[in-house]
C-alpha cells in the first residue's frame, strides 16, 4: 500500500480485522490465554509464578503450611488439566493486584488484600471465574486430599493419609455412627 494510492477494500478489511483482534486479545480472556498475551516473565514459569501461586494457595486454604514443597505442585503437574493455565493465573493475579492496590507483587499483599484480588477474579468474566474456581478447587483437593503427601494426610481435617494395612476405617469410627435406638442396637 503506497501513499497517495487508493486503499483497496481487502486492505481495509485486513486492517480492521487486525484492530479487532488486537482489541479482543486485550479484553477477552480465552484469546489472552490462547495467544499467551501476558508478560514474558510469567511465560517461562519459574520463581515468580511459584511465589504468586504459593500466596494464592495460602489465601484460599487457611492454615496451609507456607513452606511445604508440595503446596503448588498440582498447578504444574501435567496429570491435571490446569497446568497450561498456571502462568496465566499468576499473571492475572498480579495484574489485578496492580489495578486494585498499585503494585503487581501479589505475594507481598496481606491476606485481606489477596482475598480482595481473588474476589475480583471470581467476579470477572465467565472464563476467568471458571479459571479461578478451578484453581481454588485444585488447591483444596491437593491440600486436603493429601495428593502428594500420602504419609501425613491432612491434620487440619483429621485425614490420616493413605491406607497403611490396618482396618479400613477411621480410628474413632463411633463418632460417625448414630446412637442406638435400643440396648441391643436392634430396632425391635
Amino acid at each position: 500500500m503506497e501513499l497517495g494510492k487508493e486503499i483497496s477494500r481487502r486492505d481495509v478489511l485486513r486492517i480492521l480485522g487486525l484492530i479487532t483482534a488486537g482489541v479482543a486479545v486485550g479484553a477477552c480472556t480465552p484469546l489472552r490465554i490462547l495467544t499467551r498475551a501476558y508478560p514474558d516473565d510469567f511465560k517461562h514459569g519459574g520463581d515468580k509464578v511459584e511465589r504468586v501461586l504459593r500466596a494464592f494457595v495460602i489465601t484460599v486454604v487457611p492454615g496451609a503450611p507456607v513452606q511445604s514443597r508440595d503446596l503448588v505442585r498440582a498447578y504444574f503437574d501435567r496429570a491435571y488439566p490446569f497446568a497450561p493455565y498456571a502462568a496465566f493465573l499468576a499473571a492475572d493475579l498480579c495484574e489485578r493486584a496492580c489495578e486494585r492496590f498499585g503494585h503487581d507483587r501479589f505475594w507481598e499483599l496481606d491476606a485481606a488484600q489477596r482475598t480482595q484480588v481473588i474476589s475480583d477474579g471470581l467476579a470477572a468474566d465467565a472464563t476467568t471465574r471458571k479459571l479461578y474456581g478451578g484453581a481454588i478447587f485444585l488447591a483444596q483437593v491437593s491440600f486436603y486430599g493429601g495428593i502428594y503427601d500420602d504419609d501425613t494426610g491432612c491434620p487440619l481435617i483429621d485425614f490420616p493419609g493413605r491406607y497403611r494395612g490396618a482396618a479400613v476405617s477411621y480410628d474413632d469410627a463411633e463418632r460417625f455412627l448414630p446412637t442406638a435406638l435400643t440396648d441391643t442396637g436392634n430396632y425391635a
